[in-house]
C-alpha cells in the first residue's frame, strides 16, 4: 500500500517566480530555504508522485461550467499557461493509476469530484511544483478547487475530502511513497482595491492553529470571515485539504513571510508522517 511519506502546503504568488528578487533578501531566502528543505526531504524520502492540491484559476473552467473539484487523471498536463512565467512550458507526467484511484475512492467516499485527461497548469500548481523538482519529471496529480465563485465549498468539507483523498492514497497498491502538496494563500487580494494589502494577524493566527491542532476554530468559518483577509484567502482550502490528509498529524511552520512585493502572505508548513508511518497510526 502506497504511504503519505512527505505532507506540505506552500503559497503560490506568481511574482516568486517571475518577480523573485523583488522580495527583501531576508524575506527571500528564509521562504525558498524552506521550499529546500521539502525539496530535499522528497529526495531522502524517494518520493515516487505527488498529489497537488490547488485552485482554478480560470484557467480550465468559466462560470458555464465550473466544478468544485476536479481531478486530473491523464498521463499528462501542461504548463505552465502564463507566457510571462519563468518556467519552461512542458508536458508534465501524470500518474493515471493513482490518479484514477482517488477518483473511484472518493466518489465511494461520498464526494462528487469531476475529472479531467488534460488539464493546463497555471502558476497555482506550477511554481510549487517546480520548486519540488526543478526537471519537472516527478509524477503528478493536480487537483483544483473552486475558491473563487460562489458558492464554494465549505472549508469543513475541504477538509473531510483531504481525509478521503489521505484514505485513497494510502489504499492504493501501485506505489509506496506519495507526496501530498497543498498550493496557495495565504492573506491576499485580487482584482479588488485592496490589492497588495496583508493581513499579517490572520496568517500568523492561521498557522498557529494548524500548529496546535486546533483545527475546529478554523473549519466552521464563514466564507465572510475568511474575506477579512482576502478574497485570496479561500485559498486555504488546500491547506485544510492536506491537513485533512493526515489527520491528526499536526504542522510545523517552516516559514512566514509577508512579502509585499508579491503582494501576499507567503508561508510554507510540513507535516511529519513519518512518525505514523512506523507507527501504524
Amino acid at each position: 500500500m502506497a504511504e503519505i511519506v512527505l505532507a506540505y502546503c506552500a503559497s503560490h504568488a506568481p511574482m516568486m517566480s517571475s518577480a523573485r528578487m523583488a522580495a527583501p533578501e531576508e524575506q527571500r531566502n528564509n521562504f525558498f530555504g524552506a521550499l529546500e528543505y521539502v525539496k530535499a526531504e522528497a529526495v531522502a524520502r524517494d518520493v515516487q508522485a505527488c498529489v497537488v492540491l490547488s485552485n482554478e484559476h480560470f484557467t480550465n473552467f468559466f462560470l458555464e461550467n465550473f466544478p468544485q473539484i476536479c481531478i486530473g487523471v491523464g498521463e499528462k498536463n501542461w504548463g505552465p499557461t502564463e507566457e510571462w512565467l519563468p518556467i519552461d512550458k512542458v508536458w508534465i507526467p501524470g500518474h493515471e493509476g493513482l490518479a484514477n484511484h482517488i477518483a473511484e475512492q472518493t466518489l465511494r467516499s461520498g464526494f462528487d469530484p469531476g475529472f479531467s485527461h488534460l488539464l493546463e497548469l497555471d502558476h497555482g500548481i506550477m511554481t510549487v511544483y517546480y520548486e519540488l523538482d526543478n526537471d519537472m519529471r516527478l509524477p503528478l496529480v493536480p487537483i483544483v478547487q473552486n475558491c473563487a465563485v460562489p458558492p464554494l465549498v465549505p472549508v469543513r468539507r475541504a477538509y473531510e475530502f483531504g481525509k478521503a483523498l489521505g484514505d485513497a492514497i494510502r489504499s492504493y497498491t501501485g506505489l509506496e511513497r506519495v507526496a501530498v502538496v497543498g498550493a496557495g494563500g495565504l492573506s491576499h487580494w485580487i482584482g479588488t482595491p485592496r490589492v497588495g494589502d496583508i493581513e499579517e494577524d490572520f496568517d500568523r493566527w492561521f498557522l498557529e492553529r494548524l500548529e496546535r491542532g486546533e483545527l475546529e476554530q478554523i473549519l466552521d468559518m464563514p466564507d465572510e470571515e475568511i474575506e477579512l483577509a482576502g478574497n485570496g484567502n479561500h485559498e486555504m482550502r488546500s491547506w485544510l485539504a492536506v491537513a485533512g490528509a493526515v489527520a491528526p498529524i499536526r504542522a510545523t511552520k517552516l516559514a512566514y513571510e509577508p512579502v509585499y512585493p508579491w503582494i501576499t502572505g507567503m508561508a510554507v508548513a510540513h507535516w511529519e508522517t513519518r512518525q505514523q508511518e512506523e507507527t501504524g497510526t
